[in-house]
């Protein structure tokens, strides 16, 4: 039952949220309008795309996808259809879409990205995953060592968790961002679930907003191995990296963008999640399953230099969308 106690949002301020049970919804043409996306003229109920020169919103009912300029985003609540209208919530507002369709809020006087950690995933004696001719952890440094390279050669100071086959305890890579200053930290990981294909960027929950890494096409709950286990769905309180929402989700949009575009790989979208690498991380941290490595079509694209060259290239340019975008320097 819908209430109207006509809460105003922090921001943006000028939409109205109304209560439905326990939460906080904006009618999604409200939202539309509000951003300048023009309107929606297909008149389906269930179902409404808004479209401009400006940007790109596809949204259907009862479904926690949605796509905003170019890019499927993982919802913390289902659009919800009701009173013949479709309703986004407020906290997937403030935490998803503002940061993405209005970027230039997150530049700060002050903002410097000059330090970034890569994170290769797993190593020694932890393979994590393994395709039939390739093992994440080779793949995963290769990656990381390339995308250096190319951050090297645009003037950032970037450094790796990891530059030879050790292990590396996941507490250990989130103190060396810390020791080192880092202002961004990326850990790359090759993904794993029977004949699941496609690329994924997951960034932190937002406080209040369960895990949506448990929606992962493979089923059930996954996680990136080597003990980087999400803490579950029902999670939903705050963590140390919830500080940096607004840039974790941009950052993510920018890195999943760039790889969807380079690759033409099937965009299995934004995610959200709570995995120790990123809710520990004290600057804004992102993690990105590059492919699946358990399907034999993805490793094959894998296991060949140029396309791992592409991925690096791709996880590059993401970052330098990012910090183009914040940096007030």
């Amino acid at each position: 039952m819908l209430a109207l106690t006509g809460k105003i949002l922090a921001q943006p301020s000028a939409l109205r949220a109304y209560r439905f049970g326990n939460t906080y919804y904006v009618p999604v043409s409200d939202v539309a309008s509000y951003y300048g996306l023009g309107r929606d003229d297909r008149e389906l109920v269930n179902r409404a795309e808004f479209k401009t020169s400006f940007g790109h919103l596809e949204v259907e009912g009862d479904r926690r996808d949605i796509l905003v300029n170019g890019v499927t985003h993982w919802l913390s609540a289902p659009i919800l259809e009701a009173r013949g209208r479709l309703w986004i919530s407020e906290l997937d507002i403030l935490k998803t879409l503002d940061p993405v369709l209005r970027p230039g809020r997150l530049r700060k006087a002050g903002t410097s990205i000059r330090t970034v950690v890569i994170d290769p995933g797993h190593g020694g004696s932890d393979r994590g995953t393994r395709g039939r001719f390739s093992l994440e952890k080779e793949m995963t440094i290769d990656v990381a060592k390339r995308v250096n390279r190319d951050l090297i050669g645009n003037g950032l100071r970037v450094l790796l968790t990891r530059t030879t086959d050790e292990t590396v305890a996941l507490e250990d890579r989130v103190e060396f961002a810390h020791m080192k200053g880092a202002d961004l930290y990326v850990s790359i990981h090759f993904n794993s679930g029977g004949s699941a294909e496609g690329i994924e960027t997951y960034c932190t929950a937002p406080a209040g907003a369960s895990s949506t890494a448990n929606f992962s096409g493979s089923g059930g709950d996954r996680d990136t191995g080597g003990g980087d286990r999400d803490t579950g769905g029902g999670d939903r309180s705050a963590v140390t990296n919830n500080r940096f929402d607004g840039q974790n989700v941009w950052l993510a949009h920018c890195a999943q963008r760039s790889l969807l575009q380079a690759t033409g790989a099937m965009d299995r979208g934004v995610r959200r999640s709570r995995f120790y690498v990123l809710r520990y991380a004290d600057c804004p941290a992102i993690l990105i399953e590059a492919g699946f490595l358990s399907s034999p079509t993805e490793e094959r694209r894998i296991l060949r230099s140029d396309y791992r060259d592409t991925l690096a290239r791709a996880i590059a340019d993401g970052i330098l969308t990012y910090k183009k975008t914040v940096d007030s320097h």
